[in-house]
């Protein structure tokens, strides 16, 4: 009689035990795909489709990122390239071409507060034959550079972590790995944390408001082209379509004034974008 009654509360206990040890070894299991994902797609496009100097390896590479994000989207439980965000759904010209606008208008307001204020002073424009591979290089690769960035530090982190915590954690997540991503780029400092976290706001909002990879990437194109015109795509006041020189007294921190002015401006009017609700959102934990 009593190891009838002590019996089903063992078996209880031990299928307690059992449900909870499957559970977490799936989710240490789809966890690990999520990281691993998102490390092979980041050190991917900065290490090797950056990295390589001959321009036809790189544009190969660059070619070859979006099937390789449509396979580790799926092996992570996503949708593909659709799952990313990335997708013609109705109103993503418009979200794009509203967001390019922004971001394209935003940044040359910076650049012309920094001609007032001498931090820069305008030269002239190049001579045409010399401005051909600056143009094909400002549109086409930071288009590419921009799309590829936002679809790993927004596209696929937001659709791994949306509804599965809460929203402000995936906003700070998002925007700090975006952050401290920009390494690759502008080197690692307080300065340009600060200053990624600021336009990350933008960036992020836009992409959680609208589903989609295009309202994201038109402000990340906008201002990249902005400051291409300037400086090209490889970072020098020489590497543009206008000639500039620079004076080196920044007078006022418009870096950081901004991209919160822009964040304040796209959080106002982000009523104009157009929604994308076709991508699911899981509630399960790292669920595939």
């Amino acid at each position: 009689m009593k190891n009838w009654l002590i019996l089903p509360k063992n078996k209880v206990k031990l299928t307690i035990f059992s449900e909870f040890y499957k559970w977490w070894c799936k989710f240490i299991k789809n966890l690990f795909r999520a990281i691993a994902g998102f490390v092979i797609l980041d050190l991917y496009f900065n290490l090797v489709t950056v990295q390589l100097g001959n321009p036809y390896l790189q544009f190969g590479s660059t070619l070859l990122f979006f099937p390789l994000a449509y396979y580790i989207a799926k092996w992570v439980g996503l949708d593909g390239l659709k799952g990313l965000g990335m997708m013609l759904h109705p109103g993503w010209k418009k979200n794009f071409f509203y967001s390019f606008t922004i971001g394209f208008s935003f940044w040359m307001l910076m650049f012309g507060f920094q001609f007032l204020n001498g931090e820069l002073e305008f030269i002239g424009v190049k001579r045409p034959a010399d401005v051909i591979m600056p143009i094909i290089e400002v549109f086409v690769g930071y288009f590419v550079g921009s799309l590829i960035n936002d679809l790993i530090t927004r596209g696929y982190i937001i659709q791994q972590l949306k509804g599965r915590i809460h929203i402000y954690w995936v906003f700070t997540i998002s925007i700090m790995i975006y952050a401290l991503d920009d390494y690759w780029y502008a080197g690692l400092s307080i300065s340009n944390i600060i200053f990624s976290i600021l336009l990350g706001l933008s960036l992020t909002y836009a992409f959680y408001k609208t589903g989609s990879i295009w309202a994201d990437s038109g402000i990340h194109y906008g201002l990249n082209v902005a400051y291409g015109l300037f400086y090209g795509l490889v970072g020098n006041p020489e590497g543009g379509i206008l000639k500039i020189r620079e004076h080196g007294h920044e007078t006022v921190p418009l870096q950081y004034i901004v991209p919160a002015m822009m964040f304040l401006f796209v959080f106002r009017f982000q009523r104009f974008y157009r929604k994308n609700t076709t991508i699911p959102m899981k509630k399960v934990p790292f669920s595939t």
